[in-house]
């Protein structure tokens, strides 16, 4: 019976699509439109959040100077002190010829090592902090420690910081908000296409309420097609971002090379399963919607 009353569904489904191919393929071609504004949104809110992850990696190490004077004993005391401070997830020392080498290594540095005589460079403590929001308590521990050096204590920016942190809140209000608008419209669509659907079949739905048939037997094959609707506006939205990703993230990057944006390949899969479930939601739920009203009648 459940089976007999799901290829009814199916059945009319179908046939309710393509008899109403010019509203259906509108229909489609509205969610379309919009789940590829959904999904560039998914895309720049994902290599953004890359971006930001790859900043707060940066500012949420601290390096610590140490004066030249400082006995190592009180170095190595401080560094344990730092240790097991349960906001810290590592510390490492690194010395004077360290940090010189380290400077020259970088090629950004390479005309001004050619012109350093001696060491002008103090050694210093990298500390790797947990939480970006921790590293202002940990600059103020380290500010504090007698053998910092007073000149340049540490190296710190605390109004990048939270500037970062203010500039994520806000794209992360600004995506969902953006997102939920997305998903209002596409269900106002789904709810118009299935209720002109209603409107060419309501004395066919007539017949059927008359003999007896329950609210789900009528409503299943509209709640079907939107989802149908849904699925074909969604694996073409997939299908145009999927091939747009890479070529615009490289036309991107090469253009403005200061904003590293990479391509990531393995978030396709979750755009992917993000898209069809929304378009299939949206569409179940614009069906419903659009339907009950007339079924009910």
């Amino acid at each position: 019976m459940i089976l007999r009353n799901l290829k009814f569904a199916l059945n009319s489904a179908w046939q309710s699509f393509w008899r109403n191919l010019a509203v259906s393929l509108a229909a489609v071609l509205s969610i379309t439109l919009i789940l590829i504004l959904a999904g560039v949104n998914l895309l720049v809110g994902h290599a953004l959040s890359q971006v930001l992850d790859g900043f707060r990696a940066k500012v949420s190490e601290i390096s610590i100077n140490v004066s030249d004077d400082t006995p190592l004993q009180n170095v190595y005391d401080f560094q344990q002190q730092l240790t097991v401070d349960p906001r810290v997830a590592s510390v490492s020392f690194v010395t004077k010829d360290e940090a010189l080498a380290e400077f020259k290594s970088d090629p950004q540095n390479f005309i001004l090592a050619q012109q350093i005589e001696g060491n002008p460079l103090d050694a210093k403590l990298d500390v790797r902090v947990k939480n970006l929001n921790d590293v202002a308590a940990i600059d103020t521990v380290a500010r504090r420690w007698s053998g910092v050096d007073p000149t340049d204590p540490t190296n710190y920016q605390g109004e990048f910081v939270n500037r970062m942190l203010q500039l994520s809140e806000w794209l992360s209000l600004a995506g969902a908000g953006l997102l939920v608008v997305l998903l209002i419209v596409s269900v106002v669509i789904v709810m118009n296409t299935i209720r002109t659907a209603v409107y060419h079949r309501r004395k066919e739905i007539e017949v059927m309420k008359l003999v007896g048939a329950t609210e789900w037997f009528v409503r299943g094959p509209f709640v079907i097609e939107g989802v149908m609707t849904g699925l074909i506006a969604a694996s073409i939205a997939l299908a145009l971002l999927v091939v747009g990703y890479e070529p615009v993230v490289l036309r991107f990057r090469s253009d403005i090379g200061f904003i590293p944006l990479s391509y990531d390949p393995a978030f396709i899969s979750s755009l992917a399963r993000d898209l069809l479930l929304a378009g299939a939601l949206l569409g179940a739920l614009g069906s419903y919607i659009g339907v009950r009203r007339y079924v009910r009648i």
